[in-house]
């Protein structure tokens, strides 16, 4: 059995103690303030966060060890190990086979040196060496290869071929292939563009040559009656057949072709199918397919009807004359005729 110790020897004891923790304490503070101290003045922390009155970086080819872009900046401010800057007063040249295929200017710009991301950000231009491509832009960004990507809003010229406008494009080195989101217009020699996407190829005289919409658009022929052509998707092709497929709504002049597909041949000629209709003046015809072959006469069938004035007619086939609105109805014809009530003021 223990014995209790008397107040007078308990006294030593608790004042040891006492003193025990005490120094522990200082030491174990000591420590933590003498670490933090270390790390705040180490070296490593001052190399985080550096200014600089020049930046340089550049991507090499791991394959071919050519150079595809390098950049300079007048200035900046590298932060984690110097592996990233933010960066002003940039220059920079992408380049395919040794030589220069575009040059860019930006006020300011983000830099990553372990990445090679570079975004160039503010008034951003960009030109090639002939200047026939101007590239003005809020934001462009590199590091796919020779690649750029114009982001935030861009207006592009190409000298003599045609303009383009949208919200971000993807631009390969020798701007003959654009891949734009939402693209406002673009406007070439022979067609204008709208479209949410919109895929564009150009050869080397900088004339369109293809031009491919998906998810909704719309393409304008420059044709003596600017036809207009609306649909889901769209492929266009330099003298070559325009499709479209996916509520497809044709209009020239004063006609109007709707349809889940639509044919246009160079020579003018059209051919459509699922669900047609066509609207002339007074005149509606609907059926399975349509075929437009001579600029005056449409050929509707499967189940086709036409609808003018007071009268719907039915038949095997339809045939119906532009010129002179004239229909003309082959095998089993039907026809129903409306009362039409004329009402007094």
């Amino acid at each position: 059995m223990f014995k209790k110790l008397n107040s007078s020897k308990r006294l030593p004891l608790l004042i040891t103690v006492g003193i025990i923790i005490f120094i522990s304490y200082g030491v174990i503070r000591g420590s933590i303030l003498v670490h933090k101290t270390e790390k705040e003045l180490s070296p490593e922390k001052h190399i985080e966060e550096a200014e600089t009155k020049s930046y340089k970086l550049k991507e090499i080819d791991a394959i071919t060890g050519d150079i595809r872009w390098e950049l300079t900046a007048e200035e900046g401010r590298t932060e984690d190990n110097l592996q990233a800057a933010t960066i002003k007063n940039i220059q920079a040249k992408v380049y395919k086979n040794m030589l220069v295929v575009f040059n860019l200017y930006a006020p300011q710009g983000k830099a990553n040196a372990s990445t090679k991301e570079i975004l160039l950000y503010g008034d951003v231009i960009a030109n090639d060496a002939k200047k026939d491509f101007l590239l003005h832009s809020n934001q462009i960004s590199l590091g796919m290869g020779t690649s750029i990507e114009a982001q935030k809003g861009f207006n592009l010229v190409l000298k003599n071929t045609g303009t383009v406008i949208g919200e971000s494009a993807l631009i390969n080195e020798d701007q003959s292939k654009i891949t734009v989101k939402k693209l406002k217009e673009a406007a070439f020699k022979d067609i204008l563009i709208s479209g949410e996407n919109v895929y564009i190829e150009k050869n080397e005289k900088g004339d369109l040559t293809k031009a491919i919409i998906s998810d909704g658009g719309n393409i304008i022929l420059k044709n003596k009656n600017n036809d207009v052509l609306n649909a889901n998707k769209i492929k266009w092709e330099k003298d070559k057949d325009i499709e479209a497929s996916g509520n497809v709504i044709y209009t020239s002049q004063d006609k109007i072709f709707k349809a889940g597909y639509l044919l246009v041949k160079p020579n003018n000629k059209f051919y459509a199918k699922n669900n047609v209709v066509i609207l002339h003046g007074e005149t509606q015809c609907f059926g399975d397919s349509f075929s437009y072959e001579n600029n005056s006469i449409i050929t509707i069938t499967g189940n086709p009807k036409a609808v003018q004035e007071s009268k719907q007619i039915f038949a095997d086939k339809i045939v119906y004359n532009l010129d002179t609105n004239k229909l003309e109805a082959i095998g089993n014809v039907r026809t129903l005729v409306r009362d039409i009530k004329e009402n007094n003021p």
